[in-house]
């Protein structure tokens, strides 16, 4: 009889294939959203002058005078073998995406690394001072930098740091040949953009993690043995709070994901995002299914991260029953 799998597998098994039926489902979504899309792509690629036979010939060698079900499935099947299309200017998707992927890499990074010290900054100080004027202030600002809008931010950083003081250029663009870190001073105001909503959103769980861990036993016993306030901070309360927020700070990479297209468009910075809404505005369908395919898996697999953190840190689940 063979040994029925460790919970933990079963666990991780279950998350990740849900996980994949997910992207299957934003495809098929995805897929069927620019299916319906007015006008037809072979016209669009050739332009309005184009003749009825050039048009049918370049649906044909498109695909599209098959069912779309079958388009879906050819497209899937390039998916998956690396073959993202072409798009309306003829150039690949794949070196495409590839340029802005790296762009976009880059302000994620540092979106990601502002949001968690926005995060544990702001959320430490409302937590230690629960109940208290302060703790009602960090909460109003937390909510308020929840509620605010990515363009919004975006729109005040613009008006006060790139106009009115001008400490900051009020669009990212990138010399040829070049990248964003040869200009870091373009990368500021969009990560500002992006980290405040996401720091926001995860400081208020990183609070209602600071008020349960103060009450923890390890974290009584510190005080009763007459640490300072500070050893007991760095050495017994943080690292009871790293972990139950772990998770929080993994999903608020959605955030940084469905910010960026607006942000980047902003700020006319060269990712994904920007690419994505470039893509919308001129109806390049092969970019639009690449792009949001590519988005939704950087969406989920944070999701995704943020499952398997819980299921590893469940201790029910580390031993078998």
């Amino acid at each position: 009889m063979s040994a029925r799998p460790h919970p933990i597998v079963r666990a991780l098994a279950r998350r990740i294939a849900a996980s994949v039926a997910v992207l299957f489902g934003v495809s098929v979504l995805l897929y069927a959203a620019t299916a319906v899309l007015p006008g037809d792509p072979a016209t669009r690629m050739l332009g309005q002058d184009a003749t009825p036979e050039n048009v049918a010939a370049m649906r044909s060698q498109l695909g599209l005078d098959r069912p779309v079900p079958v388009q879906y499935a050819d497209w899937l099947g390039g998916v998956l073998t690396g073959d993202l299309g072409t798009a309306t200017t003829g150039r690949p998707v794949g070196p495409l995406l590839r340029d802005r992927a790296g762009n976009s890499l880059i302000l994620a990074g540092f979106a990601a690394s502002l949001t968690v010290v926005i995060a544990l900054v702001v959320g430490v100080a409302s937590g230690l001072r629960a109940g208290r004027p302060a703790d009602s202030a960090l909460s109003v600002g937390a909510l308020v930098g929840v509620s605010v809008p990515d363009f919004v931010v975006a729109g005040v950083l613009i008006s006060l740091f790139a106009f009115t003081f001008e400490w900051f250029p009020p669009v990212s663009l990138i010399l040829a040949g070049g990248g964003p870190l040869d200009r870091p001073s373009i990368l500021v105001l969009p990560t500002v953009a992006l980290a405040v909503p996401a720091g926001a959103w995860a400081s208020r769980y990183v609070r209602a993690a600071v008020v349960d861990a103060r009450t923890a036993p390890n974290v009584e016993a510190a005080r009763l043995a007459g640490l300072s306030p500070r050893r007991v901070l760095l050495r017994h309360l943080l690292p009871g709070v790293i972990g139950p927020t772990a998770q929080v700070f993994a999903a608020a990479t959605g955030f940084l994901v469905g910010g960026s297209v607006v942000v980047e468009g902003i700020f006319s910075y060269p990712g994904m995002g920007s690419l994505l809404a470039s893509a919308v505005a001129v109806e390049d369908i092969d970019v639009i299914l690449a792009t949001g395919l590519v988005m939704a898996t950087a969406v989920v697999a944070s999701f995704l991260v943020a499952d398997l953190a819980g299921v590893l840190s469940n201790p029910r689940l580390r031993t078998r029953p």
